[in-house]
């Protein structure tokens, strides 16, 4: 077994002790697997860290070695299993950093106390920091300094903003639960010991949402199998308004090699035309019931054009689509979801069917590449396609895309799945404009 071990740096003047430096260390290696910034170490307690460090403390007020890991150690240790995963085993160092070194284990207490240290020039606010470049050595930080805060706590304020700016400086990723109304960031190991493992799970959700995010190359958002196309009935010459789609919405759930249709239940769409324009609307319906005719049916008065809906249609047809629950089966039910929202449109009803998402390709990039974006959010971390867990646990898929429909748009749509099956909430929202596009 690979048994994590803990050590730590010390340093004493006078009544006070001083850890200047702690790491918890996995096999071997000396390569950073991560870091975290908290307030200050806990207890000075030799008895439970190291009775030998103690003599050393009083003989040479210096000490480093092994030492016994603290609450606070036992919770980041389960963190890491966590992140990296108890199959292959972890080698390398956690680096645990502190707003300031005082060894205290009460964190109001510890904050008055190193004011008061402060204040009388006993202690250098900036003895914690670090030098840029052993920051930058690290893959990620994790802040966690907890939330509490007094006017009169002037010194933390200062400190805190010079580890701040060196994290920006450093542009090494963070992450961590924050404070809704504040920019703090809540300890990894809340005093409550039965409150522990609800933050566990929420600080590595919150790594897996910020780094575990999985990517896709664009071509991911086609469809992958081919499906013989046969219309159900065909087109009237004078076909207008409402009537029984010829086309089979299932086509589009088929092209997907991780979805298929819920046993006892079938896809059926509505079709309307004016002239050159049309428009669709999908239903869920059982498969031994055929969709009746669109005079048949109650008409949904918050629908621009009173869609026809069967009396025992659900009301969302997500409900009947399943898949093999991995992030490739979500990137396609997203798909599926606005091809299925966008079926049966033409001309003035196509609005999705407009949308190129991005990155571009090599064909696409001599017309697309030349807009001049006005921001309206910063640009995106990521561009791809990407599928991860938000702090929920409630699937979640991402992509960008471009439409040119009246102004020229960039745009974040984001999926959230429901947990249970591939129902999705979607936020669909522009990030940047670059003037006039085309009107049909």
């Amino acid at each position: 077994m690979n048994q994590p071990k803990a050590y730590g740096t010390f340093i004493k003047r006078g009544d006070h002790t001083f850890r200047t430096s702690a790491y918890i260390q996995w096999g071997q290696s000396e390569k950073s697997i991560g870091a975290c910034l908290l307030l200050n170490p806990g207890s000075a307690d030799f008895n439970k860290i190291n009775p030998v460090l103690m003599e050393m403390l009083n003989t040479s007020f210096k000490a480093e070695g092994a030492i016994t890991p603290d609450p606070t150690m036992d919770q980041l240790i389960l963190m890491l299993e966590g992140i990296y995963g108890k199959e292959k085993p972890i080698a390398g160092r956690f680096h645990i950093y502190n707003l300031f070194n005082l060894q205290n284990a009460k964190s109001i207490n510890a904050v008055d106390q190193f004011e008061g240290l402060v204040h009388a020039g006993e202690y250098d606010i900036t003895e914690s920091l670090i030098p840029l470049h052993e920051l930058q050595m690290h893959p990620w930080l994790l802040l966690g300094w907890g939330v509490d805060h007094k006017a009169s706590w002037k010194n933390l304020k200062r400190i805190k903003e010079k580890w701040i700016n060196l994290i920006t400086q450093s542009k090494v990723p963070t992450f961590g639960k924050k404070h809704k109304e504040s920019s703090n960031y809540y300890h990894p190991c809340p005093l409550i010991s039965t409150h522990r493992p609800t933050m566990l799970n929420e600080l590595i959700t919150l790594y897996k949402q910020k780094f575990g995010k999985q990517r896709f190359p664009v071509y991911a958002t086609k469809p992958n199998l081919l499906v013989d196309y046969n219309p159900d009935n065909q087109w009237g010459e004078f076909d207008y308004g409402w009537i029984k789609s010829p086309a089979n919405p299932e086509s589009t759930v088929k092209g997907f090699s991780h979805l298929r249709i819920k046993d006892g239940y079938q896809l059926k769409a509505y079709q309307y035309t004016d002239g050159a324009n049309g428009n669709g609307i999908v239903w869920a319906i059982p498969v031994d019931i055929e969709i009746p005719d669109p005079n048949e049916c109650e008409q949904l008065e918050e629908h621009f054009l009173l869609a026809p809906k069967p009396s025992f249609a659900l009301d969302d047809f997500m409900h009947v689509i399943e898949g093999d629950r991995t992030p490739m089966s979500y990137l396609q039910a997203s798909i599926a979801f606005h091809e299925l929202h966008e079926f049966g449109t033409f001309w003035h009803g196509v609005s999705w069917g407009r949308d190129i998402i991005l990155p571009l390709k090599d064909d696409q990039k001599s017309h697309y590449d030349r807009y001049e974006w006005d921001m309206i959010e910063d640009e995106p971390e990521i561009i791809e396609p990407h599928f991860f867990y938000d702090i929920e646990g409630n699937p979640v898929i991402v992509f960008h895309t471009i439409n040119d429909i009246g102004t020229i748009t960039l745009n974040r749509y984001v999926h959230t799945f429901s947990k249970t099956d591939y129902t999705a909430h979607v936020e669909r929202t522009c990030i940047a404009t670059s003037g006039g596009g085309i009107i049909f």
